[in-house]
């Protein structure tokens, strides 16, 4: 149970303590637990009671389980008895959840458990039924409410009772009997320990009772020996609850069908009772008819009475009401409450007046209007109607109840009652889920050729689901598919093809075209197609006419076109070609459109051809299309791109499914790196995961040749170490390792953890062992080594290491040879915090480390550094970098490495290199200056003049920067 506050659970025998023996049927579950003030995890506790102690659990993996012999004792006697009885008292805070107690399956899962789940205010039993989980709530059980509460859960067969304190909470029917699922083969029984993280409970403070944890077996004894005036009674004054049949062998189930079935009454006694129930009916008839003569005599008087007071109110005052005559100044009472007068032949009717009453709880009688004081319920409240049956057959019992104002009377009595009440006979069939009937027969084909279906059914009638059980899971229909003999396809004609060409020009030929049978191909004794493949039709009728153009006259390709008269011209040269028609000349569509080709340099990428063109692939590192075509029109439709490859972009790359992909740069080799994502380590071509994020992988990673960096498996695979650290090469890093040195002392007890010392001297009792303390005769925890020469500060005679002895030293803590102290204070320059002003006490009023004498807390850039000691005093830099140690901090230093190149030029801006050389191709600083292009072999290339060196650029190739003096080698 995960809480956010304390949690009390005493557990504690109450209800049957005095009405059984302690035998076989009572188990404490805390002695067959073996859990006592020494168990690990459990700590003893004050209860709440001062002579209830309690155990406080703060390690639920140390709780030992019930004992096996137990174990299988307990389940023994719940399937025997049919069930159990279990008693606890607990203080649970609001808003807390965990078990009580819990029965865990062979593979840890769970078979029953007892849940207090303050959060929905239930208590909830679970427990599994063929591999399913039932749970029962009982609903409004107010227990997280941070007070001692006492709980029975009642048990047996069918049947669950859930009382707290002395009352009922709840009565509920299990779907099945969960004590024949139980198993003990392999079982374990814990107490305050769930079978699921979650329901541990798990905060500072878990309290079971050391005395009165039992779980209880008394359903065939009976719990309480009542006496039978009692026996409906609780009283709320008693210790010891008498439950009478609340907690019975024969309460309700299916052992309380004893005489169900057999009627209580003789047929003789029954015959009698018939005849005086038809006596009774002529009485009742008898009475009903003179009580109707009563009712016209009294109306007769009534109106004989009327008359008389008619008559008499002329003489005397007197008053008449609800056929009543009432003489002057006579009193009557009206509904209880309402007091009339006859005054002068007029009735005055007014409220009774109620006098105070003594006591704090006055009674009501019948016809009376004001309250009384009983004696003898002196002090009680009305009793409560009677709750509903706590069973929905069968014989049962009411309650009702009553509270005492005990300040002021001594409440002698019950304050609850209890009677039987009986609804019926209990349906004697039992809940069964529903069964599918074996399937049919499958049907017959619905077709008699292709592909049909097949279909058989079955129906959920073995048996028929009742009583609210489960209908059949899955279809009762279920189809596939059949395949017949296939069926005739018959032919279809295809498309005609075009005309043959004529066979003639003029004066009349003829032409063919043809179609096939093959849409589709007559199949499985389909017809034929009809008609014939083949047609003919007569073309080219007219004369035939003198042609100039039989000579042939035009360019190849050329249309000509000739005359009636024997003349003949020609048309327009070919696609590619120029010329008159009958001379045509190839295009040079490269030298047309420039720009048709990719260009790299000065190189010509496209070829003209006799006819058209073509441009050559793209370069190397690049891609794009590889345009070819005839005339100046399609050259410049179709022009040749060439775009820079960009692996990642283009997902040519070769890095593992959980790298990263990172361009590098057209001009690097290669133009790709791959990274692992976070999460996985290994060099991006393999990856494996790293569930602590330090860079190595859980598993060793078969990588590429020199690749061993990130695929070697971590040391430490659940603790971040980068380093891997190994100190006693265990292959187990030493963030993981508890013993690094491998001596069997574990490194928190080890006084030199990364020494084998097993003995663990230590002279100077400083907790630091011999072999690996700095001043192993002098008391030095901290072990400070201010030189890290090997020989603590407080046995060290140099503390600096500057060869001055420390009471010679004017800076014992900083090195410093010379012993310089310009103001002759006794405290060297290197230490001093005002080197030129005198101050022997050193005194630093504000702890800026700038003593008093010259501190003057003046900072123009407000960085935290006074402008006399600023490194950059108009520039906020307060770290005070300075990386070339020039006095000039970075911030206002133009050459932070002090190479002779500024910083906004410079490739490398804090490490000193005069050369600029950049082997990797990147340019990572601006030239600025004149370019000249010249030929390098047969490459073109830009040079520019940077200093002393050149610098060249070949299209396709890395930058070079070499000396001047190099240059004729090129």
């Amino acid at each position: 149970m995960i809480l956010r506050r304390n949690f009390y659970l005493l557990p504690l025998l109450l209800l049957c303590i005095r009405a059984l023996p302690q035998d076989e049927s009572i188990f404490d579950l805390f002695k067959i637990s073996s859990i006592s003030r020494k168990t690990i995890g459990a700590k003893l506790f004050k209860g709440h009671d001062w002579d209830s102690p309690a155990y406080r659990f703060i390690r639920f993996d140390h709780i030992p389980a019930v004992s096996t012999p137990a174990l299988h004792q307990i389940l023994k006697q719940v399937q025997s008895n049919e069930g159990f009885v279990f008693v606890a008292t607990i203080r649970q805070d609001k808003g807390s959840r965990g078990t009580l107690i819990g029965l865990e399956g062979a593979s840890g899962s769970r078979q029953f458990e007892i849940v207090s789940n303050g959060r929905a205010n239930t208590l909830d039993l679970l427990y599994m039924v063929e591999g399913s989980q039932n749970v029962v709530s009982f609903e409004d059980v107010d227990l997280s409410d941070s007070q001692w509460k006492n709980i029975t859960l009642y048990i047996h067969g069918e049947n669950a009772h859930l009382y707290v304190g002395c009352s009922l909470i709840d009565s509920v029917i299990l779907d099945e009997p969960l004590y024949e699922h139980l198993r003990p083969e392999g079982s374990q029984m814990f107490v305050a320990k769930g079978s699921i993280r979650e329901n541990h409970f798990r905060v500072r403070a878990v309290f079971l009772d050391e005395h009165h944890l039992s779980f209880i077996q008394c359903l065939n004894k009976g719990c309480v020996i009542a006496k039978p005036e009692e026996v409906n009674v609780v009283n709320e004054s008693t210790e010891t609850v008498s439950v009478g049949t609340a907690i019975s062998t024969n309460f309700i189930g299916q052992k309380e069908k004893m005489a169900s079935d057999v009627c209580e009454r003789s047929c003789e006694e029954i015959t009698n009772m018939v005849q005086e129930l038809k006596g009774l009916r002529i009485v009742v008839g008898n009475l009903i008819d003179g009580l109707q003569k009563v009712v016209n005599v009294f109306y007769l008087i009534n109106v004989f009475h009327l008359k008389e007071y008619l008559k008499l109110r002329k003489n005397k005052r007197m008053c008449w009401q609800d056929g009543r005559l009432f003489e002057d100044k006579e009193d009557w009472v009206v509904d209880s409450c309402t007091k009339c007068t006859c005054q002068e032949s007029k009735i005055v009717c007014h409220q009774i007046t109620c006098p105070p009453v003594s006591c704090a709880s006055p009674t009501f009688l019948d016809g009376e209007c004001c309250p009384v004081c009983l004696h003898s319920e002196d002090g009680w409240s009305p009793w409560s109607e009677w709750t509903e049956c706590t069973v929905t057959c069968g014989t049962g019992t009411q309650q009702r109840g009553r509270s005492c104002d005990a300040t002021s009377n001594p409440c002698s009595g019950p304050s609850i009652q209890t009677r039987r009440c009986n609804l019926g006979k209990c349906d004697s069939r039992v809940r069964q889920d529903g069964g599918w009937s074996l399937w049919s027969p499958w049907s017959s084909c619905s077709v008699t050729c292709g592909e049909g279906q097949i279909t058989r059914i079955r129906h959920c009638n073995s048996p028929v689901p009742q009583l609210g059980g489960k209908d059949c899971e899955g279809n009762g229909r279920e189809t596939k598919k059949c395949e017949a003999k296939p069926c005739p396809i018959d032919g279809a004609w295809g498309p005609w093809s075009p005309w043959a060409i004529c066979s003639a020009t003029c004066g009349g030929g003829t032409r063919t075209r043809t179609h096939v049978c093959n849409s589709p191909h007559p199949q499985y004794g389909g017809k034929k197609c009809p008609g014939e493949s083949k047609d003919t039709d007569s073309c080219n009728k007219q004369d035939c006419p003198v042609d100039g153009c039989l000579s042939n006259p035009c360019f190849g390709g050329v249309d000509c076109t000739g005359s009636a008269d024997g003349s003949w011209e020609c048309g327009p040269c070919p696609v590619g070609f120029r010329g008159n028609g009958t001379f045509c000349e190839d295009v040079n569509e490269c030298d047309m459109v420039p720009d048709l080709c990719f260009k790299s340099g000065e190189s010509q990428r496209c070829v003209n051809t006799d006819p058209g063109f073509h441009c050559l692939p793209c370069p190397p590192r690049y891609k794009g299309n590889q345009p070819f075509g005839m005339g100046v029109e399609a050259a410049k439709l179709n022009k040749q791109v060439c775009e820079q490859e960009n692996p990642c972009k283009d997902k040519t790359h070769n890095c593992h499914r959980s790298a990263e992909c990172i361009y590098l740069g057209h001009f690097t080799d290669p133009m790709f790196k791959c990274e692992c994502k976070i999460g996985y380590a290994g060099d991006g071509l393999i990856c494996g995961e790293d569930s602590d994020l330090d860079g190595w992988p859980n598993q060793n990673l078969v990588c590429g040749a020199n690749q061993s960096y990130h695929c070697k498996k971590d040391n430490c695979p659940n603790l971040p170490n980068s380093g891997q650290e190994d100190f006693d090469k265990d292959g187990q890093g030493d963030a993981c390792d508890k013993d690094d040195d491998n001596d069997g002392i574990m490194d928190e007890a080890d006084n030199c953890p990364l020494l084998y010392n097993p003995r663990q001297f230590d002279y100077d009792k400083d907790l630091v062992g011999d072999r690996c303390d700095n001043c192993p005769y002098e008391h030095n925890p901290a072990q400070i080594d201010t030189d890290g020469n090997g020989e603590g500060d407080a046995c060290s005679v140099d503390i600096d290491g500057d060869e001055v002895l420390n009471e010679h030293d004017n800076c014992p803590y900083m090195y410093n040879t010379d012993q310089k102290d310009t103001d002759m204070d006794g405290v060297g320059d290197q230490c001093d915090n005002c080197p030129l002003l005198h101050n022997p006490d050193q005194t630093d009023s504000d702890n800026d480390r700038v003593g008093d004498e010259c501190d003057n807390n003046q900072d123009i850039d407000e960085d935290g550094h006074q402008n006399s000691l600023d490194n950059c005093p108009y520039i906020p830099n307060a770290n005070q970098a300075d990386h070339d140690k020039d006095g000039k901090g970075d911030a206002c230093d133009f050459d932070d490495d002090n190479d002779g190149i500024p910083d906004d030029k410079d490739n490398c801006r804090l490490v000193p290199n005069k050369d600029q050389l950049d082997s990797d191709g990147y340019l990572i600083f601006v030239l600025v200056g004149k370019w000249k292009q010249v030929t390098v072999g047969s490459r073109s290339c830009q040079v520019l003049v940077y200093f002393s060196h050149l610098i060249i650029f070949c299209l396709f190739d890395s930058v070079k920067i070499v000396p001047k003096r190099e240059s004729q080698l090129l």
